[in-house]
C-alpha cells in the first residue's frame, strides 16, 4: 500500500468578461456548462507507506472544452498556450495517471475538488472506468483537524505554519503543489489517525461546492444547530439569509451565554445529492449586532 498525492490545474471561465467583454455573445454555448473546470495540468507524486517518494508525474493536457486559456488562469498558474497546445488529450492523460497508480494505493489531494473534477472530466469525455480511485484522503481536511484549526487551511497557510521551505518552486504548479502537499502530510502524519480519514464511497462524499444559491432553498432539517462550546441545541434567532456563497443565521446559547454565527455551506456529492456543512463560530456582542444589521439588510 502507498499513497498517490495529486494536484490539478484547471481552465475555467472565472471573471472571463473582465478580459473579453463580449465572450458570452461570441460563445453563447458556455452560459450553461456540464464541465465548468477543464483539467489542463496533472501533477502527482507516488510514495510508499512510509511516505518515501517512489515516482513523480507531470502532464499538460490539451484543451478540448474551452476555445482559449483564461488570462486569469495564466496569471495564477504560469501555464501558457504553448504548454497546453503541446499537451496530450485528456483520455491519454487519465490513462497515464491510472497506470501511475498501483493496486491498493490511496489517492490523496489537498481538498476534494481535484478528485471530483477527475470524475466530472472523465464523465464529460465518456470515460466511465475510474474504479482505480477506490480509496481517497482529503489531506486538507485531515491537516486542518490535526493542526487544531477551526477553518480549512489553504496549502500556502499550512506550508507557512509548518515552516516548510519553498524549494520546489511556485505554488499553483501541479507537481510542485503535490510535493508541497506531501511535505505537509509528512509533518502531521499518524497512521492510526489518518486511517479514520480514508473515504471508500467516493461518489457519496460531499465534493462539489455549490456557489450559486439562487433558489435560496434551505432545508433546515438537514442542518444541526449545536453550540460549539457546550453542545446545547440552538434555535435560530434570525431568518436564514443567502450571503454570497453561503447561508447565514445567528443563534444564542442560553446555557453558556454565547453568541453564535452559523455559516452553512452547501456541497453536492458526485451523485448530485445536497450536503450541508455548518461552520459555527462564537462571536462577540459587537459582531453579533453587526451581523444582525447585515442580515436585516439582505432581502
Amino acid at each position: 500500500m502507498g499513497y498517490v498525492i495529486l494536484d490539478l490545474e484547471f481552465n475555467n471561465l472565472s471573471d472571463i468578461t473582465k478580459y473579453y467583454s463580449d465572450f458570452y455573445s461570441t460563445y453563447p454555448q458556455f452560459k450553461e456548462m456540464d464541465c465548468p473546470n477543464e483539467i489542463i495540468e496533472i501533477g502527482a507524486v507516488r510514495v510508499d507507506k512510509y511516505l518515501q517518494e517512489i515516482d513523480s508525474l507531470k502532464i499538460y493536457v490539451k484543451p478540448y472544452i474551452f476555445p482559449m486559456l483564461n488570462p486569469k488562469i495564466k496569471e495564477i498558474t504560469g501555464i501558457e498556450d504553448k504548454d497546453v497546445n503541446n499537451g496530450i488529450p485528456f483520455e491519454e492523460a487519465i490513462k497515464i495517471l491510472e497506470n501511475f497508480t498501483k493496486e491498493d494505493d490511496i489517492i490523496c489531494s489537498w481538498a476534494k475538488d481535484d478528485v471530483a473534477e477527475i470524475i466530472r472530466n472523465a464523465s464529460y469525455h465518456g470515460i466511465n472506468h475510474i474504479d482505480w480511485i477506490n480509496k481517497y484522503i482529503d489531506i486538507q481536511e485531515y491537516c486542518t483537524k490535526v493542526m487544531g484549526e477551526k477553518k480549512s487551511l489553504s496549502l500556502k497557510r499550512a506550508i507557512e505554519k509548518l515552516s516548510i521551505r519553498k524549494d520546489e518552486g511556485r505554488l499553483h504548479d501541479a507537481l510542485n503543489d503535490s510535493l508541497y502537499t506531501l511535505e505537509v502530510f509528512k509533518r502531521v502524519y499518524n497512521f492510526r489517525v489518518v486511517k479514520n480519514y480514508i473515504i471508500e464511497d467516493i461518489l457519496n462524499m460531499p465534493a462539489i461546492m455549490v456557489k450559486s444559491l439562487e433558489d435560496k432553498d434551505f432545508e433546515e432539517d438537514k442542518v444541526e444547530f449545536i453550540c460549539p462550546k457546550c453542545k446545547e441545541i440552538l434555535h435560530m434567532e434570525s431568518p436564514v439569509k443567502v450571503f454570497k456563497w453561503r447561508f447565514l443565521t445567528l443563534s444564542h446559547c442560553d446555557r453558556c451565554n454565547a453568541n453564535i454565527l452559523n455559516e452553512v455551506m452547501v456541497k453536492k456529492t458526485l451523485k448530485g445529492n445536497k450536503v450541508y456543512k455548518n461552520n459555527k463560530s462564537i462571536i462577540s456582542e459587537a459582531e453579533y449586532l453587526d451581523y444582525s444589521y447585515k442580515l436585516g439588510e439582505i432581502s
